[in-house]
């Protein structure tokens, strides 16, 4: 759903696969999963925590979706837009509120993926976790964690009053509801808009080119590298053996 939604030209098998094939190669790895757009919901949230252990990554973080001013997802969601103040597009603020959740419920959810990641982590895992470096890096950063969490500089959580699940709706943001985009910023939105239109229909097009030419290998039985012989008008249909 938001690899779709980021253009991100992936899937889910083949992510999964890319981790494996990093962790067997004993390369280093981290998974990000970007949260709290309008559809987040506490299934949802679960869904990123069961993936992220599944695939077993080093380190795993999940940050706020940040609704950049202007951005072609910007202008599509423009109009659910309620927090302008810039001070707290950081990814970890909820700018967004999902529409089954609120802010605080994003944030304790959030809470809840990385105190069950990096507990497990942290016992089964990174004190036995290869040898040298790579364990000494993997429990430097689970220190710089646990001193985060302490400090309450994680994620913001002493700014906004969190201290765990009981306090997840007493929780405040502090938004500047004062301040707006300007007239100025606002005038060519919707000139900014069908620039953002086109350009979601130019990569629309050029999925379904490459959709197309991956069925004609596969009707043609071409190996992947290979470039398909084209017909006179450009098909590649070809005569059947007599």
């Amino acid at each position: 759903m938001k690899l779709d939604l980021f253009n991100k030209e992936t899937t889910v098998a083949q992510n999964k696969e890319a981790i494996r094939l990093l962790r067997d190669a004993d390369i280093f790895t981290e998974a990000q999963f970007i949260v709290g757009l309008d559809n987040e919901t506490p299934e949802t949230l679960e869904e990123t925590f069961q993936m992220a252990w599944d695939w077993q990554p080093d380190l795993a973080n999940w940050s706020m979706y940040t609704p950049w001013p202007f951005s072609p997802l910007f202008q599509e969601i423009r109009d659910k837009v309620e927090v302008f103040d810039f001070s707290k597009y950081n990814f970890v603020t909820p700018i967004m509120k999902p529409a089954a959740m609120t802010r605080g419920e994003l944030l304790d959810g959030v809470m809840k993926n990385y105190r069950r990641f990096y507990m497990r982590k942290a016992l089964f895992h990174y004190p036995w976790r290869g040898t040298g470096y790579r364990r000494r890096y993997l429990l430097g950063c689970l220190k710089a964690f646990l001193k985060a969490g302490v400090q309450r500089s994680f994620y913001d959580l002493g700014k906004v009053g969190y201290w765990g699940p009981p306090t997840k709706d007493s929780v405040h943001f502090d938004f500047d509801g004062n301040r707006k985009l300007a007239e100025a910023q606002t005038a060519d939105w919707e000139a900014s808009a069908d620039r953002a239109a086109r350009a979601a229909e130019r990569r629309a097009a050029v999925k379904a080119q490459m959709k197309t030419r991956a069925e004609d290998r596969k009707t043609l039985r071409l190996p992947d590298d290979a470039q398909p012989v084209l017909a006179c008008g450009g098909g590649t249909a070809q005569m059947e053996e007599t």
